[in-house]
């Protein structure tokens, strides 16, 4: 019994090999027999010898070195996993990498196309206009500061205005209005401090050509010319009026509407410094009188928002009414 278990143990530890596994079934058998036997003879199944511990001993160190054999083979089979897995990876950063190249790649292909038709303006924030179209012939000249006055006047009758494009505008109309101021000085041309002074105003810089109106008030070099003096009195004018300071407005107006009975730009200018100043009735006789002399009623009603806008809380109620009570029910009188 002792002997047939020690080879069962051998056949267990070389049991991969096809006779062992045979022999191993043959020996069980045997091994079950011979205990039988032995339990019916002397009522123990194991044999009691002196050589049992170093059969045992035999059996733990074959457990040992299985267990140990088991713990490499656990290591070799992790170690390989982490192979497999760091390959993966690699693989899976290469097809990464092609994915990107690839949708780079799409990318500046349909940006090309794009740019064959289309092209941008992102310093107006203005995209997606047609190449060799007016408007990207007057853009490409409002990029390089090449535009002239009727370029802008298209831009906004085209609705392509926003707040940089009119910087850009108020940035023309102050270059050029110091061009006029430059050449007033310079070659002495009284007409050339009337477009200075509308150049101002229209890139919003009245305050900055408010003190060569004050030291060129009242004008005498205009020496009796009454249209050029109207014309620096107008302008000037609206200076103060841009100003808020539109008891000057008024008087200058005045002044020159004496002097240029039939033009109709010092009634504007009159008119709308009457509406300021909370005296409505005389405003709007102001404009009437504008309109009798060549001001197209659209002006006047475009005039008349932009005073409602831009005015005082107490002026607007009074402008409302006003017009309300005149029959004159604009959209914009909701505001």
């Amino acid at each position: 019994m002792g002997k047939g278990f020690t080879d069962l143990v051998y056949l267990v530890k070389n049991i991969e090999k096809d006779e062992n596994s045979r022999k191993f079934l043959d020996h069980c058998l045997k091994l079950k027999v011979n205990a039988k036997k032995m339990k019916s003879a002397t009522g123990e199944e194991l044999s009691v010898d002196q050589n049992l511990s170093a059969r045992v001993g035999a059996i733990n160190s074959y457990r040992t070195a299985f267990e140990k054999e088991e713990l490499e083979l656990k290591k070799e089979a992790e170690r390989l996993k982490a192979i497999d897995n760091e390959k993966l990876a690699i693989k899976a950063k290469k097809r990464a990498r092609l994915i990107e190249q690839e949708r780079k790649k799409a990318q500046e292909a349909k940006k090309a196309q794009y740019l064959k038709r289309f092209c941008d303006f992102p310093e107006f924030c203005i995209k997606g206009i047609k190449r060799g179209s007016d408007a990207a012939k007057v853009l490409l000249r409002l990029r390089n500061n090449d535009a002239n006055e009727e370029d802008f006047f298209w831009l906004e009758e085209k609705g392509f205005t926003n707040d940089l494009t009119t910087q850009a505008l108020h940035a023309f109309y102050l270059k050029r209005g110091k061009i006029h101021l430059a050449k007033w000085k310079k070659d002495n041309a009284p007409w050339g401090l009337v477009n200075a002074i509308a150049d101002y105003r229209r890139s919003k810089s009245s305050q900055e050509i408010l003190g060569e109106i004050q030291s060129n008030y009242p004008f005498t070099f205009s020496k009796g010319n009454k249209q050029l003096n109207s014309a620096l009195l107008t302008t000037s004018g609206g200076v103060y009026r841009d100003l808020f300071r539109y008891t000057e407005s008024l008087k200058l107006g005045t002044e020159a509407h004496i002097l240029n009975p039939s033009n109709y730009r010092p009634c504007t200018l009159v008119g709308a410094s009457n509406i300021l100043l909370g005296d409505m009735n005389e405003g709007h006789s102001w404009y009437q009188k504008a309109i009798e002399r060549g001001f197209k009623p659209e002006s006047y009603d475009k005039e008349l928002r932009s005073i409602y806008m831009s005015c005082s809380k107490q002026i607007k109620e009074k402008l409302k009414r006003s017009l309300l009570a005149i029959g004159q029910n604009h959209s914009w009188l909701t505001n």
